[in-house]
């Protein structure tokens, strides 16, 4: 239980870092959550090792900074305790040194975890970072997109066989492009995401342009991941603004408000996406942006029901049209201000049916990937700028909603799959 003297408004319940101090504002240990208020909670509970004890003893007020990934909070977490230095950083790590992420001297670098004093073992590293099991559970994530070796063996590896090895050791793939992968895995881990992915769409586009859509293929894959996971560089902005993201979203609402002439701040943005192969097992998503920030309290997943006669070719136009029919029969659920689906203006238009029908005037608009243009139900399309907040925001809950959608539709899969 939390006890009185902290302020629990200041403890939502989001991703974030909290920061516990003592008499005099003294900062005593920095941590990291996916609930900040479950996580302080945690330390007010009776069972707590010791040195815990300790710490909790001398808390006397908490700060929180609001992030957006668990990538962010990792990297944010690892800054402020270089910062500050909170004794209790090290006095609950039971005396071990904290993980380092870090590049071989191989001829073809492998991407390692190593400790302060295997650092001279090095070429390049990053860190530290206090939480070993999320250092390696992000580098799990960051090898989907930048695939790396792990060994020396002439033959197919583990890795290899599960497209996170780019087969170096079986001369698959040369030097040069070797270097090019962990050169942009360097990139990213230094925050430098808008250089690197000027970079992979300029290649992109080339190789669309001669052709070579298997190579272009690749190039969107890894753009769609590094705009999924959250660039590091924002973490200097967090630092000096603990209300950056906040500040952010605020901002991001009133230009996306200008941009779509809406006739109120679109405080509750919903956007839609469908998952399915071949029609089978189709899924449906609703996620929720609150004031900008995702809303994990308000997603709603739906099994899209095949048409009579049995599954055939997918229709994505009619999934939505039923996904949002089935939505509006929950009075319970609030209305939002906005809603965005995952497509062009056939998916706008069978979702507005549905809003027509059931007499409800809320702007609607289809994001498709490809150029990242708005299309309403009629009328213009609207071209809003790559690089500004409005765009950014939409993308986040588009993005945002094909992660459900496909979460789900892998969990019916798999169940079907084990019958």
């Amino acid at each position: 239980m939390i006890p009185s003297y902290l302020d629990k408004t200041n403890l939502p319940h989001k991703s974030g870092v909290y920061i516990f101090k003592g008499g005099l504002g003294k900062i005593l240990y920095v941590g990291k959550a996916i609930d900040i208020y479950h996580r302080v909670a945690s330390y007010f509970n009776k069972r707590v090792a010791p040195k815990t004890a300790v710490l909790v003893e001398k808390i006397k007020s908490v700060d929180t900074i609001i992030v957006e990934s668990e990538l962010e909070a990792l990297i944010l977490e690892a800054n402020l305790i270089k910062k500050f230095l909170p004794p209790f950083n090290v006095a609950l790590t039971d005396d071990k040194d904290y993980l380092y992420i870090g590049l071989s001297k191989d001829t073809f670098p492998k991407i390692i975890t190593v400790r302060r004093q295997d650092l001279k073992k090095t070429k390049q590293y990053w860190g530290p970072f206090p939480s070993t099991r999320t250092v390696r559970d992000t580098l799990k994530t960051l090898r989907r997109i930048f695939p790396w070796c792990s060994g020396g063996l002439r033959r197919a590896c583990f890795y290899y066989h599960l497209g996170l090895c780019p087969g170096a050791c079986l001369g698959l793939i040369t030097k040069d492009d070797y270097h090019k992968i962990i050169r942009r895995f360097s990139k990213f881990l230094e925050g430098k995401k808008d250089e690197l992915l000027e970079e992979l769409t300029s290649e992109m586009n080339e190789a669309s342009n001669h052709q070579e859509y298997e190579q272009a293929a690749k190039m969107k894959k890894i753009i769609e991941g590094i705009n999924y996971l959250t660039q590091p560089n924002r973490v200097r902005l967090y630092l000096d603004n603990p209300n950056f993201l906040q500040e952010e979203n605020v901002m991001a609402l009133k230009q996306l408000q200008k941009d779509l002439n809406l006739a109120t701040n679109p405080e509750r943005i919903e956007g839609y996406d469908i998952s399915n192969i071949g029609g089978k097992e189709a899924t449906g998503s609703m996620v929720v942006l609150t004031n900008g920030e995702i809303d994990k309290s308000q997603y709603r997943k739906f099994k899209i029901h095949p048409p009579a006669g049995g599954p055939g070719k997918p229709n994505d136009v009619a999934m939505h049209k039923e996904m949002i029919k089935r939505r509006l029969k929950h009075p319970e659920w609030p209305l939002p201000d906005l809603i965005i689906v995952d497509g062009g203006r056939g998916q706008a238009r069978a979702a507005n049916y549905e809003l027509q029908t059931m007499k409800y005037q809320i702007p609607i608009y289809g994001l498709a990937k490809r150029l990242e243009w708005l299309y309403p139900p009629q009328g213009d399309i609207i071209k809003l700028s790559r690089k500004s907040l409005s765009l950014k925001l939409l993308q986040k809950l588009r993005d945002e909603a094909h992660r459900f959608a496909i979460t789900y539709h892998r969990k019916l899969r798999d169940k079907i799959m084990m019958i």
